[in-house]
């Protein structure tokens, strides 16, 4: 994997396709990494540049700060953008890193070609409900934990040599990511904010079984930017690993459409 160093921040980023293509930025959810995308990437058409990055705290990214908010999350996604050399590109994000993208849609329009978000992060703030930051802790203590939770996010991909893989380099998260990443999913609601997105071509992807990202939530994000909502039947949180091919099929067709289409 490249790797660049800017200041105390490390990253380190996946790649595929044609160096001179058109660049589609794929950003990670919270308790993964950039190997989440693989299945993505290996079915992506080789005419594009794609990039995926670790955000700071998981995988091969590290910082010496401890700020994990979403703000600097997007912020770490500049620095990466401006040393490829991409002023923007189609920006894509799963989860947490659905806010990633749009937090940077919404300082800096202009980055965003197009955007594609896929099991959503909560537009108005995550439900105080889910900071549970006692079954956080247990997960990073106990791998079977965290495969118990994990398993439950992707109920229908495939239980393979990849799927243990990408099992134990996400528990590889930082604790103090971990934790953070509870207060940063809280304090990030945009709302009506994210309406100034609307001419920012958009697609909503979202899973019938997905309990996290439900489909409600679909609906206010996809209402809020005026984009259109997919809802994949029988897959759960994690469309990435559980139906690549339709995934990658919808992102295709969707970034390829004229203009208006």
């Amino acid at each position: 994997m490249p790797s660049l160093q800017a200041g105390s921040l490390t990253i380190h980023w996946s790649t595929r396709g044609d160096e001179r293509g058109e660049p589609v930025v794929f950003v990670h959810g919270n308790w993964t990494t950039s190997l989440f995308w693989r299945p993505v990437l290996d079915r992506l058409p080789a005419r594009y540049r794609a990039v995926a990055p670790d955000l700071r705290g998981r995988g091969q990214s590290r910082t010496e700060e401890h700020d994990y908010s979403v703000p600097r999350l997007a912020e770490d996604l500049v620095v990466l953008m401006d040393a490829l050399g991409l002023s923007s590109a189609h920006l894509v994000g799963h989860s947490l890193g659905t806010a990633v993208v749009l937090e940077l849609a919404l300082s800096a329009r202009a980055r965003a070609r197009s955007l594609t978000l896929v099991a959503p992060a909560w537009p108005d703030g995550m439900p105080r409900a889910y900071h549970l930051p006692e079954r956080q802790r247990l997960a990073q203590e106990n791998i079977a934990i965290f495969g118990a939770a994990f398993r439950a996010i992707a109920p229908t991909a495939p239980d393979d040599a990849f799927f243990q893989e990408l099992l134990t380099e996400s528990h590889g998260q930082r604790p103090e990511a971990t934790m953070a990443t509870l207060d940063a999913l809280c304090d990030w609601a945009p709302g009506d904010k994210l309406r100034a997105l609307a001419g920012v071509p958009a697609l909503v992807v979202g899973g019938e079984r997905d309990m996290l990202s439900t489909r409600e939530v679909g609906a206010r994000t996809a209402d809020l930017l005026g984009a259109r909502h997919e809802i994949l039947p029988g897959v759960g949180h994690s469309p990435n690993l559980e139906a690549p091919d339709t995934l990658v099929a919808l992102l295709d067709s969707f970034v390829n459409a004229p203009p208006g289409g």
